[in-house]
């Protein structure tokens, strides 16, 4: 079932000649960063995760050098975030354009500086090189004192959260590609590190949302063989001026759970015995999760639109960029057929 999907595919054939560490905590797509029983002190485990952001820049939705060098640092602390991690620093590489101005690489410096700053973390060091296109890559290290969080271990009933306001990131990617339609929108998510620390007490599942609502719900399915409803007034959850630019934009607001450019929020499940004590522990953080719905028998993603519930085929939308080669006008359109089906009445 986890290999129906295109990536999920691709990293299970790049990594089947790999040996497992017997350090290592996780399973292949089992968390977000990869779990390793620290020999030296067994209270605790350590987190390691690594990532790179090239195809967004290449695609021109990352061209401000301060936006690339935070989301550097966000990208890889989310994924500490997602399984209960403290940072302890971040290594990065950087690939360097010889056209590249002394002013973009100050900016692109401060963007990681800054990020790192707000996280309570560290640069611990990297590498440098020069190159045609710029390309970032970061490795992040945390730890773990309690159980990590684990995309597994959801039960039938549990409630669904976000840890905050969804769709930002498919709205920006939107703006940045959408030719002729550029509207200025503000994108800087914030790594979920101090809720985190919550999630460990309570949640029974957890992954971050870079890759955008539906896909991390269908990874989620996947991995526990439920589904998910989500309830009648999900659209709350989504961010007001995100909305308000899909519907300049005369798209459907589902569009910004179908995009894989996500906003980096933590999507989690809770049981119902422990959803009134986890709320008053995220108040007293000043913290607003937000409701999304349920966690189902049947493993399918369904989400109330045009005034039935639809079976979303989660699938083929996670499969829409690979197999459209990442050309967002024919990837848009496919998204736009789908929505005229779900418009057939029953």
């Amino acid at each position: 079932m986890i290999n129906l999907i295109e990536e999920n595919n691709f990293i299970s054939e790049l990594t089947k000649q790999f040996e497992r560490s017997p350090f290592q905590f996780n399973k292949l797509h089992e968390s977000d960063a990869e779990i390793i029983d620290a020999p030296f002190n067994t209270d605790y485990k350590i987190a390691i995760t690594t990532d790179t952001i090239a195809e967004e820049i290449e695609l021109g939705i990352y061209d401000d050098p301060y936006l690339i060098g935070w989301m550097i640092v966000m990208v890889n602390l989310s994924d500490l975030a997602a399984v209960g991690a403290s940072p302890m620093g971040i290594v990065i590489s950087e690939l360097i354009p010889k056209s590249y101005s002394q002013k973009e690489l100050i900016k692109l410096q401060q963007g990681i500086s800054d990020a790192c700053n707000i996280c309570n973390t560290f640069v611990l060091g990297g590498d440098t090189n020069y190159s045609k296109i710029l390309v970032l890559s970061g490795a992040a290290l945390g730890i773990i004192k309690e159980k990590p969080l684990s995309r597994i271990g959801c039960k039938v009933g549990d409630l669904l959260y976000s840890s905050g306001k969804i769709g930002t990131g498919n709205t920006f990617a939107l703006t940045k590609i959408l030719n002729g339609k550029r509207i200025n929108y503000n994108y800087k998510p914030t790594a979920r590190l101090k809720e985190s620390q919550i999630l460990l007490k309570f949640a029974t599942a957890c992954m971050d949302t870079s890759d955008g609502i539906f896909s991390t719900l269908d990874q989620l399915m996947r991995l526990n063989n439920f589904g998910f409803e989500l309830n009648c007034n999900w659209e709350s959850a989504l961010d007001n001026k995100a909305k308000n630019i899909l519907k300049k934009l005369s798209l459907p607001s589902w569009f910004l759970l179908a995009g894989q450019h996500g906003e980096f929020e933590l999507i989690f499940t809770i049981s119902k015995e422990q959803d009134l004590i986890f709320k008053n522990k995220a108040e007293s953080i000043n913290w607003n999760p937000e409701f999304l719905g349920f966690v189902i028998m049947e493993p399918k993603i369904k989400v109330p639109l045009y005034s039935k519930i639809i079976n979303i085929d989660t699938e083929k939308i996670r499969n829409l960029p690979l197999k459209n080669k990442l050309d967002i006008k024919n990837y848009l359109k496919a998204l736009t057929n789908l929505d005229e089906e779900f418009k057939k009445p029953a």
